[in-house]
């Protein structure tokens, strides 16, 4: 059984803010429709909000750039077969591939038990795995932090 799976992350708070899966490939429904959870999640911003992608045929299409046409989105793609353009997708990505081993993903024999072993995971990484990168605390904790204007600003904790 093949699986594709399709990740919107929060580069800050290194949530997974929404995500798709599809057991087809090419199949473009999951991108258009993770990227509908997201213009629907940021609307009333008034940053704007930085979108990097590869630079897939889907990234391109016209439907999928006709959905941020009237939203704060700017767009941002990574150099043709540069990883490196977006570390973060591919350490979220790394991390997928570690971790499903803890959550038997291999154990799965139908496309709706992948479905519900990814949705246990998104709420692991969100809610209860610790993140060095924003001291030790959860994508979701710190998402609440900062806007409940509890996280430290620049040099707040250097002397004077």
């Amino acid at each position: 059984m093949a699986i594709y799976l399709t990740f919107y992350f929060d580069v800050f708070t290194k949530e997974i803010l929404t995500h798709q899966v599809a057991d087809k490939r090419g199949s473009k429904w999951q991108y258009i429709k993770g990227l509908e959870e997201i213009v629907t999640r940021i609307k009333g911003l008034v940053l704007p909000v930085v979108l990097h992608t590869d630079q897939g045929s889907v990234y391109a299409s016209m439907a999928y750039n006709e959905l941020i046409k009237d939203t704060n989105i700017v767009r941002s793609m990574s150099r043709a077969d540069k990883t490196t353009d977006n570390p973060v997708n591919e350490a979220l990505n790394g991390w997928i591939k570690e971790l499903m081993q803890d959550f038997k993903f291999a154990q799965c024999r139908t496309f709706e038990q992948v479905k519900t072993i990814i949705e246990q995971y998104v709420k692991y990484y969100n809610m209860q795995r610790p993140c060095y990168v924003i001291n030790y605390n959860t994508p979701d904790a710190y998402r609440r932090k900062f806007y409940n204007g509890k996280l430290p600003k620049k040099n707040e904790n250097r002397g004077v």
